[in-house]
């Protein structure tokens, strides 16, 4: 067997998306890509990076090794296990701790994500057979970079806009404890005369313009901007994987359903940011282009069963391997 496999979706966010390529003072902007447009010009799209969606992709079946070998107790993974399985490994040269050759295509036959991901053995880095690409917000400017079924799709539900509508700025405020004079009361005295002397010191180079004085006595109150694609917002995105066998396409079916199950992304995710949902998909058989693609929903009830029984099947040898890896 050798063909290649790919998913096509349309994500929706769920929740607004605060992935963010930098910083400009207190102020955090989104992720984007260039683009040129039918006209030669250029513009800047807001993207889910690749990296970011294969991270997902890999701790998703990282993940569900771990739950079949009935490792996820909790103290049982070193700590080059866990890089290896989340992170792939490291190089490390002729000073050690990288996995061998022949110990990383054992690796591969224990833990079949490790061959559609790659990683790390010895002194070079094994490419893996995933294809991830970014996920695009779908708009007017990305229109002519977007796959036809899924702009039918879309246009079916509402079309596209400009990209600058789809983003919205915000503010938070990381507030001073401090300032309430009810929680000062819970400092010890000596904490508390210290408060109060900073925030007269505050009052008084306020009231005589001294900046200085100012910088040194302010709070640790911190009023902070960023950027984020509005909840609603649809992205494209694909993923191709190069299969050699039938236990390759269980894994990454498995992979790819397991991550979009509840896939989160980008920053903030503590404060209600970064799910993800696809809304429509589509497979194509990219050695077999008469075949027509198939809604990724029927592939549904078989998805993982062969994947799991593997690893479960071999349990105790990935527990032994897991425990002496040096990765």
């Amino acid at each position: 067997m050798w063909e290649q496999k790919r998913f096509e979706f349309v994500l929706e966010c769920r929740q607004p998306i605060a992935h963010h390529e930098c910083s400009i003072g207190n102020h955090a902007l989104l992720m984007r890509r260039k683009v040129r447009q039918p006209d030669g010009s250029w513009c800047n799209v807001p993207v889910i990076t690749g990296d970011t969606m294969r991270h997902g992709l890999r701790e998703a079946s990282a993940l569900a090794v771990l739950d079949a070998a009935d490792l996820l107790g909790g103290n049982q993974l070193s700590e080059a296990a866990l890089r290896l399985l989340f992170a792939g490994g490291m190089i490390t040269g002729s000073a050690g701790g990288a996995v061998k050759l022949d110990a990383y295509r054992e690796l591969c036959e224990l833990i079949p994500p490790l061959a559609l991901f790659g990683g790390c053995a010895q002194n070079r880095c094994i490419p893996g057979r995933l294809i991830v690409e970014d996920a695009v917000l779908a708009c007017v400017e990305s229109r002519h970079h977007t796959p036809e079924w899924a702009l039918q799709w879309i246009d079916r539900h509402g079309g596209t806009d400009t990209s600058r509508s789809h983003i919205e700025e915000v503010q938070r405020v990381r507030m001073d404890p401090s300032l309430d004079p009810a929680k000062r009361k819970l400092l010890t005295e000596g904490d508390q005369v210290g408060a109060n002397a900073r925030l007269l010191s505050s009052e008084t180079a306020s009231a005589s313009v001294d900046h200085a004085a100012k910088d040194e006595a302010k709070s640790t109150m911190l009023p902070r901007t960023f950027e984020r694609i509005a909840a609603g917002s649809l992205l494209s995105w694909g993923v191709v994987a190069t299969l050699t066998s039938e236990l390759d396409l269980d894994t990454f079916n498995a992979a790819v359903f397991m991550f979009l199950s509840r896939a989160y992304v980008g920053g903030k995710r503590g404060t209600g940011h970064g799910l993800l949902a696809p809304v429509a998909a589509r497979d194509l058989q990219l050695t077999r282009p008469s075949e027509q693609g198939s809604e990724m929903t029927d592939l549904a009830p078989r998805v993982g069963e062969l994947f799991r029984k593997h690893v479960q099947e071999r349990k105790d040898r990935v527990r032994e391997f897991l425990a002496s890896v040096a990765a």
